[in-house]
């Protein structure tokens, strides 16, 4: 049996695109149309085929990842289909009509077709990693082979829900720092670069000394402006350097550890990956996975190196005989609160509850800290840009007040 890549288009108009199996290609088109789809373009896969493995190998690389927005809407209209009792692959078809996003809407009608040949719903998501990743598959896996699927839906839905608030609200209080800091950067580069050449000519013709400020931003200026390209190819290689680190392993738990340590919003990062990390957790364990499989998958869920580190730390120490609690505070990583917790729920067999509870709480927590930081950061950034900016002005205003006084110690001395 053969395999074929297929174009056709359904009755909603959507084309769609995917991998068949059959004897031959009439087999294929006629399986297609049998499916209720117009097939448009069909042919064999040969295995080794050159430019169609680099084509799909592209295709990968460019595949733009599901935002959590999207899934988390997808995940609460998947809850109510199997809610509903209709048959899972109608449901589908008038999701893949529905859906807002194109891309998302062409992997839900890939999915409910590998479900009418035969295949269950977490191996046909599986076929897509960019929308479903690791966590995701697992839980369904989970939900298919306990008789709940639309209970682990659910409980889908409403974690991916309030991890996309959390993610915003973090993203919102770091947004406005950033566009100020780029802001001030820009201003102090077009000061240097075009208005103190300006001042530094006008005091080279007055042939008088300077002061030591207004010295050090002319030849700052000079060096920038003498050096440009220099300086523009040093500042790319920098970027590319660092983009290149923080790829590894060793640069992405550099970047991680200083995030969750860098003041004043060290402290919004630390709250939003420990509400992430416990509601993960939580979840997993109340989708009747195993505590070590959960682990397995949560550590990569939680988005931050340091954790993921820890976490494999965690499961070698528990596979050796340790205790959950035990093993948690031995890596020095997580806050005292969350062991006391977490050691409750281990005493009182309601783990997965007593960690949603404790994301809960780390929830309200980060909502809090945003809203403190919010009030705090504009005053803030307003009086560091406005030193940087002042300091600038005033080293290349110093020597015309110091001109000015020359002049009326001279007037007073006539």
């Amino acid at each position: 049996m053969a395999t074929f890549s297929y174009i056709a288009r359904s009755r909603t108009g959507e084309e769609v695109t995917g991998v068949l199996a059959g004897t031959s290609l009439d087999d294929v088109v006629r399986k297609l149309q049998d499916l209720g789809l117009a097939v448009l373009y069909v042919t064999e896969k040969k295995t080794g085929e050159g430019f169609d493995v680099w084509k799909e190998k592209w295709h990968q690389l460019n595949v733009k990842k599901t935002s959590t927005k999207d899934l988390s809407l997808f995940s609460r209209q998947l809850s109510t289909v199997l809610e509903s009792g209709i048959p899972l692959s109608k449901g589908l078809r008038g999701l893949s009509a529905d859906s807002s996003n194109k891309a998302l809407g062409k992997t839900i009608a890939d999915i409910c077709i590998r479900l009418e040949q035969g295949e269950s719903l977490s191996d046909a998501m599986s076929a897509h990693p960019a929308s479903f990743g690791k966590m995701y598959l697992s839980m369904v896996r989970a939900g298919e082979r306990a008789g709940t699927l639309d209970q682990i839906v659910e409980h889908l839905a409403v974690y991916l829900e309030k991890t996309d608030a959390i993610k915003t609200k973090v993203k919102s209080a770091l947004s406005y720092p950033i566009f100020i800091m780029g802001f001030a950067i820009l201003a102090f580069l077009l000061l240097l670069l075009k208005i103190v050449p300006t001042f530094a000519v006008l005091y080279g013709d007055l042939g008088q000394d300077l002061p030591a400020l207004t010295k050090i931003m002319i030849d700052t200026s000079n060096l920038i402006r003498a050096n440009f390209l220099i300086f523009l190819a040093t500042v790319a290689a920098f970027g590319v350097a660092a983009f290149l680190f923080l790829r590894t392993d060793r640069g992405r738990y550099a970047k991680d550890n200083f995030l969750i340590r860098m003041p004043l919003f060290g402290v919004i990062i630390r709250k939003s990956v420990m509400s992430r990390f416990t509601r993960t957790f939580g979840i997993l364990l109340k989708s009747g996975l195993p505590i070590l499989e959960g682990l397995d998958l949560v550590g990569h869920a939680s988005g931050n190196a340091v954790i993921t580190k820890a976490v494999d730390e965690i499961k070698i120490q528990m596979e050796s005989g340790q205790g959950l609690t035990e093993s948690f505070r031995a890596t020095k990583k997580f806050p005292e609160m969350v062991l006391q917790l977490m050691a409750t729920g281990e005493e009182s067999g309601g783990l997965d509850s007593m960690l949603q509870k404790t994301s809960d709480f780390y929830d309200r927590e980060v909502e809090a800290s945003v809203h403190g930081i919010s009030s705090l950061i504009e005053p803030v950034m307003i009086v560091m840009v406005g030193v940087l900016l002042g300091v600038m002005v005033l080293g290349m205003f110093l020597p015309i007040f110091s001109l000015g006084e020359a002049v009326m110690s001279g007037g007073h001395g006539m």
